[in-house]
């Protein structure tokens, strides 16, 4: 995704706006746009208000309601169109825009993600019993299931008692680490599965055998990796249907093997994905890429670097030794590997005035120039001289994906051959 920050000043503040432009006249809507850039402005103080333009807003644009909705209302609203969400603060301003977005409903995410903390819904069971083969290691049993969760840690002695917290009854399993300091050192796993829960039951004298060793080894080869100047390291996710379970990883030496466990039951259902990661952030010329497979059906599975995302405009540089470039007539360039979906590229300012415009399009746009916001709609309207941070990034869905898959009411999830690639640098735009 390409996310681009531009900041300007300009005169003196206008007023917030009382009312936005005729966008038509009621009726169906011809046009509902979704978000939840509400969800994320704390960082801009005193909210003004969060307005959605489509194009460069002189013709449509329309407050975003409370309920993360705007509705346009104009039959001249066709085609593919460029969204722009403007989020005014107090002296703060983001400017987010989404490229060639297709759909007369459609859902334009900020990319950051609620974060929900504790465990959500009602008790619906306590599970108790016993893990085995611990051997006088502590163990941790967690909650599987979607829509579930709960965790405990066991006793001296290997016993646990958790309670299951959801909306709804259903089946769980218990997943159990012997891992409990967090150091990410997994040596041996179990799990019981198919374990009805609801009503606040309880379901005692549960056996759960610590039977599975991590003591296989999956071996992986990465390939195009001279761009990117080394392996960080590779990774296997381990996941039951659609939960998550565990994750080992090793260092990039060759040969490259990753500790697993074997896929006998229970555990012969589970998926296994790999990732390797290369290169870092910092990195200009590549940046940081991981790349994601599933498990090969035997023998070694092959993980192939893309080509790295490039950004030709603005010329940056390190901390230390900013590129520089032009203010006036700034045009953003890239070039992504045609398999990506989206580039998103951020430019964020270093010093007041702060105007961060944010950029998400499909890799094959190939460049964005920002345009003057309206006046209208925030007190600062062009891009300013300055230091800005600019950070570029991309993502490829997975095999059966497309770009417009980002803007359905239910995006597409972390598939097992996704991509994404992350880089940074800094410029100086001067008058």
């Amino acid at each position: 995704m390409l996310a681009v920050l531009l900041c300007v000043a300009c005169g003196d503040k206008t007023d917030p706006p009382t009312h936005t432009p005729d966008a038509g006249p009621e009726g169906p809507a011809t046009l509902i746009v979704h978000s939840d850039w509400w969800d994320f402005v704390a960082g801009l103080g005193d909210m003004q208000g969060i307005t959605v333009l489509l194009g460069d807003g002189s013709r449509f644009r329309q407050p975003l309601g409370r309920d993360g909705i705007a509705r346009f209302h104009d039959a001249a609203i066709t085609g593919p169109q460029d969204i722009t969400v403007v989020m005014v603060g107090d002296g703060k301003v983001w400017a987010s825009t989404t490229l060639n977005v297709e759909g007369t409903e459609v859902w334009v995410r900020s990319g950051f993600g609620l974060l929900a903390g504790g465990f959500q819904g009602s008790r619906q069971a306590t599970l108790t019993g016993r893990v085995t083969n611990l051997s006088g290691r502590p163990a941790q049993v967690r909650v599987v299931g979607e829509g579930f969760s709960g965790v405990d840690n066991t006793e001296a002695d290997g016993t646990f008692s958790v309670d299951v917290w959801s909306e709804t009854a259903g089946q769980v399993a218990l997943f159990v680490t012997d891992n409990t300091d967090h150091s990410g050192r997994v040596s041996a796993v179990g799990l019981l599965r198919d374990i009805a829960v609801g009503e606040g039951r309880t379901v005692s004298g549960l056996v759960i055998p610590l039977d599975h060793p991590l003591d296989q080894r999956l071996p992986v080869e990465v390939t195009n990796l001279q761009p990117y100047g080394a392996l960080s390291g590779v990774t296997a996710t381990f996941s039951l249907g659609s939960e998550y379970l565990f994750t080992t990883s090793t260092p990039g030496a060759t040969p490259i093997e990753v500790p697993a466990m074997a896929r006998t039951p229970p555990f012969d259902t589970v998926d296994v994905r790999l990732s390797a990661t290369a290169g870092r952030d910092e990195r200009i010329s590549s940046g940081r890429m991981v790349v994601n497979a599933p498990l090969a059906a035997g023998g070694v599975t092959s993980l192939a670097l893309p080509a790295p995302v490039t950004l030709a405009s603005p010329s940056v540089g390190t901390e230390a030794a900013p590129g520089s470039g032009p203010r006036s007539g700034l045009t953003l360039r890239w070039s992504a590997d045609p398999a990506m979906h989206s580039v998103t590229v951020r430019m964020i300012p270093q010093q007041a005035p702060e105007l961060d415009w944010y950029v998400t399009a499909p890799a094959t746009v190939g460049s964005f120039t920002p345009f003057i916001l309206p006046a209208e709609v925030s007190p600062l309207r062009e891009l300013g001289a300055g230091r800005y941070f600019v950070q570029w990034s991309s993502r490829s869905l997975g095999m059966g994906h497309g770009y417009q898959d980002l803007y359905k009411a239910v995006p597409p999830g972390f598939e097992p051959d996704s991509w994404s690639s992350n880089a940074y640098g800094y410029v100086v735009l001067q008058d």
